[in-house]
């Protein structure tokens, strides 16, 4: 097929190299012209930017960071509705709130383009893999005219989840549990921390009890091992953000994740926007002014 992609970054640049290697047309773009040039060593083409993306294309494929980029690249002067035929898929790979994803298939819809919203879960090292968790919704018929361009970095059993927004809410619901549970681990282990209690025992006991659902981010935890991120706290801030106002739109309250939402706020306010997401342990120490000590070394 002939595919277009915006977006080169930790997710999206691996996502283009193996669509290349299935064997497709690309044609990329993105802000850093030397992720570009990478890809264009690997065989793709590279565009001025996303109408040129878009122009002569069957599929385009987004990986970008926010919502208000999303919006630029698809709707904004020269964006990818300026460059593009009837018929054309756009599939957006980013996380969005429900509210944008219902615009931009709005927006696509009005010009005969379809728009499918398909978040992606299993980071960079799955992009890699080709195993990444694909929640894709939208017009099914869209779908399936690009599931093997998306099989060639989502896994094989990969299907398609319902109308437009359904893959948005399923993503944003599945980084809402795993967000906020990570952080009650923080919580207890910091309060376990300044009440004295012997660590290492407190972790066994938790390991082999109902807790350990929680745990398993808890040795990263307990050893500060959140410098070298895989999933910056200020993407997590801004993931949570945009499942409360998706809730909001749906009218359901979400009030244990908009506390954890402003621990993380906090933690973007100390600096910590660049850590790994866990690091929002440090705003919490921060406020009980009290650090937890690394575990004492085996031998």
């Amino acid at each position: 097929m002939r595919i277009g992609f915006i977006g080169l970054g930790n997710i999206g640049g691996p996502c283009a190299r193996r669509i290349l290697a299935g064997g497709h047309e690309l044609i990329v773009a993105d802000l850093d012209r030397a992720a570009c040039q990478q890809l264009v060593g690997a065989g793709a083409i590279e565009a001025s930017g996303p109408a040129g993306v878009a122009d002569g294309r069957e599929a385009v494929l987004l990986s970008l960071p926010t919502p208000e980029a999303s919006r630029a690249v698809v709707t904004g002067p020269n964006g990818i509705l300026s460059g593009a035929s009837t018929g054309l898929v756009v599939v957006d790979l980013s996380t969005n709130s429900a509210g944008v994803t219902k615009e931009l298939f709005d927006a696509c819809a009005a010009v005969g383009v379809d728009f499918l919203d398909c978040p992606v879960s299993g980071g960079s090292m799955g992009a890699e893999a080709g195993s990444l968790t694909l929640m894709p919704s939208g017009n099914k018929a869209a779908f399936d005219q690009v599931k093997e361009v998306l099989v060639c970095f989502g896994k094989d059993e990969t299907e398609w989840l319902g109308p437009s927004g359904t893959g948005t809410l399923v993503k944003l619901i599945n980084n809402q549990i795993f967000l906020v549970g990570a952080q009650v681990f923080g919580e207890g282990y910091l309060l376990a921390a300044k009440a004295g209690l012997d660590l290492p025992k407190l972790l066994e006991v938790l390991r082999a009890s109902s807790a350990g659902f929680y745990m398993a981010l808890s040795e990263l935890v307990v050893n500060r091992q959140w410098d070298d991120s895989t999933y910056d706290l200020a993407l997590a801030e801004k993931d949570l953000r945009l499942a409360i106002e998706s809730a909001s739109e749906i009218d359901t309250p979400l009030p244990l994740t908009t506390a954890a939402h402003e621990v993380l706020v906090r933690s973007v306010n100390l600096g910590l926007g660049d850590k790994f997401f866990i690091g929002a342990l440090e705003a919490l120490e921060d406020e009980a002014g009290f650090t937890a000590p690394l575990p004492p070394k085996e031998g």
